[in-house]
């Protein structure tokens, strides 16, 4: 995917969670938008230290550390987060897991998460970014900034207000090959992938028999938050086409659209959004 076009617009960028992120902005106070632009970055750069399994100081590196065999609590934030994956995987009857290994138990009276083995480990990943996205989205809300766009690496989106953003889809092995150019308002997107350049091997599993995924697909989805989007683009791809155009006949009312984008480069869209 390619970043959207823009004009007159106030930009700021991060490294967080392993990836860049990036923030455009539009709007008649450029002093203002700017202010607003390094509130998100901030917070972006907060989340990492929180949701990035690669940071040993982070929560849910302490979590993976301390969770095999015994209960750890964990702060409020963190906890509704992953309540929303736990949701995800029974949706999708669990082609989306962010735990490696083994189930969580999730305790919402003592804000406790604990894995039922020891070799378990929870890893966010795109959904750290999702989420984050969620966060800066906020952000720019509460602060009165009705257009922007909000970006975590080439393959999560967050399009604010009514303005039209145009976004080229690119075929995950050929990134010189564009597939599809949308409009994206008020509307966040995800792109999962079987495999990226270069991979030889997908890093996406079938979370029931625990192999990485086959073939050379991706999976476009488009909703009404970027951390559902997370949820549904990784879950969809691992279901495979045809299953996740059922799962969407059956779950209409998530008001979501998918693209699914074939080796040959052909996009086939389905949903209800």
């Amino acid at each position: 995917m390619k970043d959207a076009a823009l004009s007159q617009s106030r930009f700021r960028t991060c490294e967080a969670m392993g990836t860049r992120f990036e923030v455009f902005l539009h709007g008649q106070d450029a002093e203002h938008l700017d202010a607003v632009a390094v509130a998100v970055i901030e917070e972006f750069v907060r989340l990492d230290s929180v949701l990035s399994r690669f940071d040993p100081r982070s929560e849910i590196a302490r979590v993976n550390r301390e969770a095999s065999g015994r209960a750890v609590r964990v702060d409020r934030e963190l906890f509704a987060l992953l309540e929303k994956c736990e949701q995800a995987r029974r949706k999708t009857a669990g082609y989306f897991d962010v735990a490696r290994g083994a189930s969580v138990v999730l305790d919402e009276k003592y804000c406790t998460v604990q894995f039922t083995n020891a070799d378990a480990e929870i890893d966010l990943g795109a959904v750290g970014k999702g989420y984050a996205l969620d966060c800066g989205r906020e952000i720019l809300l509460r602060y009165g900034v009705s257009s922007g766009l909000l970006q975590g690496g080439t393959s999560s989106v967050w399009a604010i207000g009514n303005e039209s953003w145009p976004v080229d889809l690119r075929h995950p092995l050929s990134p010189e090959l564009i597939v599809s150019r949308i409009e994206l308002n008020d509307c966040a997107l995800s792109c999962s992938a079987v495999r990226q350049t270069g991979q030889q091997q997908s890093d996406v599993t079938n979370p029931h028999t625990g192999k990485p995924l086959t073939g050379d697909a991706a999976c476009v989805v488009l909703a009404a938050s970027a951390t559902e989007a997370e949820f549904f683009s990784t879950g969809l791809l691992a279901m495979g086409r045809k299953r996740a155009e059922h799962f969407l006949t059956a779950y209409a009312d998530l008001e979501i659209t998918a693209g699914w984008i074939e080796a040959d480069g052909s996009v086939h869209w389905f949903g209800s959004r």
